[in-house]
């Protein structure tokens, strides 16, 4: 697996803590990208992927129809900041990638206080030894503001619950996008 980018980068960290039977949870489903690579690290397992654009989830569904997962996937079109009306047990993952929908209006974007509300309330939803991914995109309009608002929810929380890790691309042009992991610790490890 290549590292290139933070969505790369998102994947691998994902990939560790995933098992074949668990549940996880694609919050942004976009084009569909990150639903279907959940939807194969989890075979015998379900993901729940949403996005509050209709085009979004018309593009995840054709996406998932393609490659022949749509069995495990339930799509909603929802608010990522009512993920928890939705997810009965703790899952394994949670992905955010953050912004606006690739190839469509970016007046249709993530905004920095419903993201903020929606890792606040994801990272309560993941199992001990599980992970809340966030893509982080600065170069858009608003993108700066949503970004400081991820690193204040995600400083925050306290180390003897969670470990949280910040990989940026120092050495790349254009304001690249970021990645914040945040690893809910397993037992009393801080």
């Amino acid at each position: 697996m290549s590292l290139r980018n933070a969505v790369e980068l998102s994947h691998y960290c994902v990939k560790m803590v995933v098992r074949p039977d668990d549940t996880v949870i694609d919050a942004t489903c976009g084009n569909g990208h990150d639903t279907l690579f959940l939807a194969r690290l989890v075979p015998e397992g379900r993901v729940l992927a949403f996005d509050i654009s209709p085009l979004a989830i018309n593009n995840t569904a054709a996406r998932l129809e393609e490659h022949g997962v749509s069995e495990r996937v339930e799509l909603f079109q929802e608010d990522f900041r009512n993920l928890r009306d939705y997810v009965k047990s703790p899952v394994a993952a949670i992905m955010f990638n953050l912004g606006y929908l690739p190839g469509a209006s970016r007046e249709t974007a993530t905004k920095a206080e419903h993201s903020r509300q929606a890792v606040e309330r994801a990272v309560k939803l993941v199992r001990p030894g599980g992970v809340v991914t966030v893509v982080c995109y600065r170069g858009h309009q608003g993108g700066p503001e949503e970004t400081s608002e991820i690193f204040a929810v995600t400083a925050g929380l306290s180390q003897k619950e969670f470990k949280v890790l910040k990989i940026d691309f120092l050495n790349q042009v254009n304001n690249p996008p970021l990645l914040v992991a945040v690893y809910r610790l397993e037992g009393d490890r801080a």
